[in-house]
């Protein structure tokens, strides 16, 4: 008797430290326009040019996917990340926030939605360009908690206003457009131009 009231005992301590047990942190990080060697931890030899520490020890003490293939354009590879569908599932070519689809369809449920019924926290910073035309394409609709992003495919890092170059494929640097910072479901008048943009991201993380 004293055994198997033991083991039922063991086995409540079991299931309880299971229950309590928090699921492991995602720090994931999607980089447009990086070549396979413009990181450390992917050069055999270290390089005066190529110095990341602290990426690569992300790398070293994580997990590091390297097959998510991309798309030649930037809002299809990131609603093909959020969506986890292919590009030719989704949407094929770069769109303008505003479209409405020009962005992951509102009938998929995006990445953040599945990892919070897990019991995640989900935030986002940095560039979404996954659409923005209604409440429910922006990071906040597509169920993260918070954010603090830009919408649009790029945009100036000490001013927030939406970069209108290369987009165009225009040689020249066109006036900036507007003001293209966001945080979680209102303009962070706040934050704008207090600082270069990634260091503000860095400290919202």
């Amino acid at each position: 008797m004293a055994k198997a009231l033991a083991w039922c005992l063991a086995l409540v301590a079991l299931q309880e430290a299971l229950a309590s047990r928090r699921p492991p942190h995602i720090f994931f990080v999607l980089v447009d326009d990086l070549g396979w060697g413009e990181v450390g931890y992917h050069n055999l030899e270290a390089s005066d040019e190529v110095k990341t520490p602290h990426i690569d020890s992300l790398v070293r003490e994580g997990v590091e996917l390297n097959r998510h293939y991309v798309h030649m354009e930037c809002t299809p590879s990131r609603v093909a990340l959020q969506s986890g569908r292919l590009p030719v599932h989704t949407l094929t070519s770069l769109s303008h926030p505003c479209d409405e689809n020009g962005a992951m369809p509102r009938n998929m449920t995006g990445l953040a939605a599945t990892l919070k019924k897990a019991g995640y926290v989900t935030h986002q910073v940095g560039k979404w360009d996954a659409g923005m035309a209604t409440p429910h394409h922006t990071p906040h609709g597509r169920g993260y908690d918070t954010s603090l992003n830009y919408f649009s495919h790029g945009n100036w890092m000490y001013t927030e206003a939406e970069w209108l170059g290369s987009c165009k494929h225009r040689p020249d640097v066109p006036l900036p457009g507007v003001i293209d910072f966001w945080d979680t479901d209102r303009p962070a008048r706040h934050l704008n131009g207090t600082g270069y943009e990634e260091y503000i991201f860095r400290d919202r993380m």
